[in-house]
């Protein structure tokens, strides 16, 4: 329990403002963007350098402290949720790029610089940071890295893990490990930095990063097309692969997505004439020398019956505009109703199975509840999102939702696939974590944990079950 002698050192170290304990602050600082869990830190500590960030975790230590690291809190599992008067530890102050190696094609950043940051710094010399999420404008690196991070663009970039070729990371006991320092290739032994990449801050505190930069892609063209049958859409991927173009995005919604989408986002609007029970969003590449390659690839695609009509942004207003149909999904969604969101993956060619078997399932939901579902097809990640009226008390929602939920997750772990691709575990899917590991693999986790952690002071609570 935080006592007056704890915030007397905190202030004395980083200054009266950077130690928060106003009820607002707490609210804020304490919960992530799932609003399920009810937050209650003991204080907020703000510090602003690594140093800053050892000295903290060394005084929690000896002190019995627990410490709930938060950067942009734009999380949807509630792993940067604070509950039990914890200590929150923002980056927020940690946001300096450090370096940026136009040759080398690498950045150095702190842990509190935002996505978007990062692809702007790498834009101003010419290159790209592929990661790209909705909430890149709030998004930390260190919150990226945390929770491994994918977005729509991994199909051909990868996801967090492929981007880190360096890290700083704060151990529980205070330590600083300066990991792999960025190099490309280094055949020393374990590489450590994995198993901070992922462990949503319950190893250790990720305060800096070095991670890698692309040429920028060029000639981006988009089409949105619709899909008679969830089958065909696999076998559209089948076709890009097959003909060898640059895939940088293959993203899936429904109708129901759709409709809800041109409901309530500004602007929106369906660019078929007729509803569909399946839409594919596809974005290619056409390099540098600007061959067209989409038209011979939707040709070849109406050609082998997958598709009934298709739309090609003419412009780069009209290819947002498309995107903007599956980007909205989520903000539409919130605005629709209550939410409660899954994040799913599975072998892609085990997706169509799969819908099927989910079938009975979303006809036997309660009758006001919608599943929207959506998500990065093209490799695996479904996002599965149960949908109530607003009238509805939230609580009560949330209950028959997991009625839903469980269902889905015991049809999962039939397919061996995973519960979480991109949000992780947090708090919200700890009674979860079997439908997607072994207690073999549990076990081996709780023992990295208690090694490196052994007071369980780090991101208590997350992850693994009580």
């Amino acid at each position: 329990m935080l006592h007056e002698s704890h915030l007397t050192y905190f202030r004395k170290l980083l200054g009266d403002a950077f130690v928060l304990t106003g009820a607002n602050d707490l609210e804020a600082y304490g919960r992530d963007w799932t609003r399920i869990h009810t937050p209650n830190p003991g204080a907020v500590v703000l510090p602003a350098s690594t140093a800053d960030v050892a000295a903290i975790v060394k005084y929690c230590n000896a002190n019995q402290l627990a410490i709930v690291p938060s950067g942009g809190r734009t999380g949807l599992a509630a792993g940067a949720v604070a509950a039990n008067g914890e200590v929150v530890l923002s980056l927020n102050r940690m946001n300096q790029i450090e370096d940026v190696d136009a040759v080398g094609m690498t950045m150095r950043v702190q842990a509190g610089v935002t996505t978007q940051q990062a692809q702007e710094a790498a834009k101003d010399v010419g290159l790209f940071f592929p990661l790209d999420l909705a909430a890149k404008g709030s998004c930390h690196i260190g919150g990226n890295i945390a929770t491994n991070a994918g977005g729509v663009k991994f199909i051909r970039f990868g996801g967090m893990r492929e981007q880190v070729l360096g890290l700083e990371v704060v151990l529980p006991s205070g330590e600083v490990l300066d990991l792999n320092t960025g190099l490309r290739k280094n055949n020393t032994g374990y590489d450590l930095r994995q198993l901070f990449i992922g462990s949503e801050g319950t190893l250790g505190i990720v305060t800096k990063a070095t991670i890698r930069l692309t040429p920028p892609p060029r000639n981006m063209q988009v089409s949105v097309m619709a899909v008679r049958k969830f089958s065909d859409i696999p076998a559209i991927l089948g076709v890009c692969n097959r003909a060898g173009v640059q895939l940088t995005a293959f993203e899936f919604f429904t109708r129901v997505a759709h409709e809800i989408v041109l409901e309530h986002a500004m602007g929106a609007r369906t660019p078929f004439a007729e509803i569909s029970p399946y839409y594919v969003l596809l974005e290619v590449e056409e390099g540098p020398s600007g061959q067209q390659v989409m038209e011979p690839l939707l040709e070849q695609i109406f050609n082998d019956d997958l598709i009934t009509d298709a739309v090609i942004g003419q412009s780069s207003a009209q290819a947002k505009e498309l995107w903007g149909l599956r980007e909205n999904i989520t903000e539409s969604i919130a605005k629709h109703g209550h939410v409660r969101k899954n994040d799913i993956s599975l072998a892609i060619n085990q997706l169509t199975d799969f819908i099927a078997d989910l079938e009975p399932i979303v006809q036997s939901a309660p009758k006001d509840m919608q599943l929207v579902i959506f998500g990065h097809l093209g490799d695996g990640n479904l996002h599965i999102n149960y949908v109530g009226p607003k009238s509805q008390d939230f609580a009560a929602f949330q209950a028959r939702a997991r009625e839903v939920e469980l269902q889905v997750f015991a049809l999962l772990g039939r397919y061996k696939g995973s519960i979480s691709a991109e949000h992780g575990i947090g708090l919200l899917k700890t009674k979860d974590l079997h439908f997607s590991r072994s207690d073999a693999e549990i076990a081996l986790m709780r023992q990295i944990k208690s090694l490196l952690d052994p007071k369980g002071l780090f991101n208590p609570g997350k992850i693994f079950p009580g």
